[in-house]
């Protein structure tokens, strides 16, 4: 079976740039998908918070693909959150297909809960780099995604900068507290 690699980190940690930089270091024929569940943009790309655009095929299951992988060495996966259940028995069939799997996605969602899959994820993984990003509150370390809108109580609430920010655990804990969550 082939290398399940698995980028996780708090939102605006950088994880679909460092994706999009693994994938393109490759000298390999890859593909990189996204989940139809994320519309923040239009069509088959992905763009970073840093404005890198790449082309990535939009899909409902990963199984979408598999009538399209022959001849892709390594396979990009990002907001791997946003799939169901099912990714687990699709990743582990594209391992079989000796496909290098790259994966990017939120381990925690905005109440530091495991988000969707992702423990199992990580627990079929191979290796697991945990990214971080800079507190918007103090510029320490943000291991956390806070949720500024109180919209809704849905663990699924897509938005970027406008909806959340990044804090350090410190900041996290303290903006939790006042909030009542």
């Amino acid at each position: 079976m082939k290398e399940l690699q698995v980028i996780t980190g708090c939102m605006f940690a950088g994880k679909s740039t460092e994706l999009i930089r693994r994938l393109e270091s490759h000298n390999e024929n890859f593909l990189l998908v996204k989940p139809k569940l994320d519309n923040r943009d239009k069509g088959d790309i992905i763009v970073t918070h840093s404005g890198i655009k790449i082309k990535a095929k939009r899909v409902r299951d990963l199984s979408d693909i598999f009538d399209i992988i022959e001849g892709v060495k390594v396979l990009g996966i990002d907001e791997a959150q946003f799939f169901d259940n099912k990714i687990l028995d699709d990743l582990m069939y594209l391992r079989k297909c000796n496909i290098k799997i790259i994966l990017a996605g939120l381990e925690k969602d905005y109440l530091d809960n495991f988000f969707g899959s992702m423990k199992e994820i990580i627990k079929i993984s191979d290796s697991v780099t945990r990214l971080k990003a800079s507190c918007t509150r103090c510029t320490n370390s943000a291991t956390h995604s806070y949720r500024k809108t109180k919209d809704s109580n849905n663990q699924f609430l897509i938005g970027d900068k406008n909806s959340y920010e990044a804090l350090c655990a410190e900041c996290y804990q303290k903006t939790i507290k006042i909030d009542g969550k």
